[in-house]
């Protein structure tokens, strides 16, 4: 029992070895068919019929007597629509006649040639490899009627009774005749025979026999795909796959681009947030000079105000436009008129720009103390004029309001 356990583990190791080191193959398209995954186009098949044993006492007595009932069941899959695999159980009972060494013959069965009448129960379990004639040579087509299948294989085969039993390696061949049911049953008819040493029934000599058989048999498929899937052309794949690149290659320079463009935004936010901390700075610092100016007196404003300006401009910075509004409320308060009076710098510059930047400058300011301030025009006067500078140039770049 202890060696009928270890060869049956042996011979289900050896198929599931085989059938792992297809799993991991790379499975590559071909111009007709897509291989599919392990988990795709396994079946099993459950079959009977008839057996005989040929053997050298085939021909003794009766043909009658070397036939009796076979029985099989199979698991396999297909890797392809024309090579797969199966482990296969096949077995019952074996008749014939044999000589005297048998250990199965019925000594008191004797026939005219001095043979014994024999019989003894057997199983045979085998690997085997499939070729499917018809999809390798008419191309695959999981609709047709009939498939053509020869078979080859090996196994274990054990003779046995309750007298004793004898184990001996087989080779098995065979065909297998297939019919389409549906798309999950076809009706095997399958021919074979194992090819085994003489000894499996006791006989010494050194010939060989074998049990052949004819089976009748239902195969069921199952797996997530029971069919091989039609490949597409190469050149289908091949435009289909520059289109992926192309996709690829468009997908990543979105991707460059919106990385760009979320560092410029974290850029000009950083920015942005230097300005107003900028701006709250100045503002802090702007009320409280205006809140340690001095009480306005006359001899202040007579002495008027200047606001500066940077070189070639005629617009006002933060800290000088802010000062406006304090000149203004100045001017609404004195209830007298004032004159503002535009500089340039004689020094930088042509007559021409000189004169456009002073008359700019002094209309600047007008415009804010007015516009901005609400300052009454009619206490107000413009005029502008070019000045040579009496040491800093700088100092001559500005409206004076008095």
């Amino acid at each position: 029992m202890k060696k009928l356990i270890i060869s049956s583990l042996l011979v289900f190791f050896a198929f599931g070895t085989f059938a792992q080191a297809q799993q991991k193959q790379d499975l590559e398209p071909t111009s007709n068919y897509l291989v599919g995954k392990f988990s795709d186009n396994w079946f099993i098949t459950a079959g009977v019929g008839v057996q005989t044993y040929l053997s050298e006492y085939y021909t003794t007595e009766s043909i009658v007597d070397h036939f009796s009932p076979a029985f099989e069941i199979s698991l396999g899959k297909w890797f392809t629509p024309v090579m797969g695999v199966r482990g296969q159980l096949t077995g019952f009972n074996l008749r014939g006649y044999n000589n005297s060494s048998s250990n199965f013959i019925d000594q008191s069965i004797v026939a005219d040639n001095g043979a014994y009448k024999m019989a003894f129960n057997y199983f045979n379990l085998h690997a085997d490899f499939l070729f499917n004639i018809h999809s390798q040579f008419y191309n695959y087509n999981p609709e047709r009627c009939y498939e053509l299948i020869p078979f080859a294989g090996m196994g274990w085969m054990r003779a046995f009774d309750g007298d004793g039993a004898r184990n001996e390696f087989a080779v098995n061949i065979g065909i297998i005749n297939q019919f389409r049911v549906t798309d999950r049953f076809d009706i095997d008819l399958e021919l074979k025979g194992f090819i085994v040493r003489s000894a499996i029934d006791g006989n010494a000599s050194k010939r060989i026999n074998v049990p052949a058989m004819a089976t009748v048999g239902f195969s069921y498929k199952f797996g997530k795909e029971k069919a091989f899937m039609p490949a597409m052309p190469a050149s289908v794949l091949d435009q289909a796959k520059a289109e992926l690149d192309a996709l690829d290659s468009q997908n990543q320079e979105l991707s460059n681009k919106l990385n760009q463009a979320n560092r410029q935004n974290d850029e000009l936010n950083k920015e942005l947030a230097k300005e107003k901390q900028k701006a709250k700075e100045f503002n802090d610092k702007l009320q409280a000079a205006l809140k340690k100016q001095p009480t306005l007196a006359l001899a202040d404003v007579k002495e008027g105000f200047r606001v500066f300006f940077e070189i070639g401009k005629t617009e006002l910075d933060e800290f000088n436009s802010a000062n406006l509004e304090y000149i203004a409320n100045v001017i609404k308060k004195t209830n007298r008129k004032y004159s503002i009076h535009g500089y340039a710098d004689k020094t930088t510059g042509g007559m021409r720009i000189n004169e456009k930047l002073s008359s700019g400058r002094a209309q600047k300011v007008y415009d804010v103390l007015v516009n901005q301030y609400g300052v009454s025009k009619d206490v107000l006067t413009i005029g502008s004029s070019v000045v040579q500078p009496d040491g800093n140039p700088a100092l001559v770049r500005m409206v004076e309001i008095k």
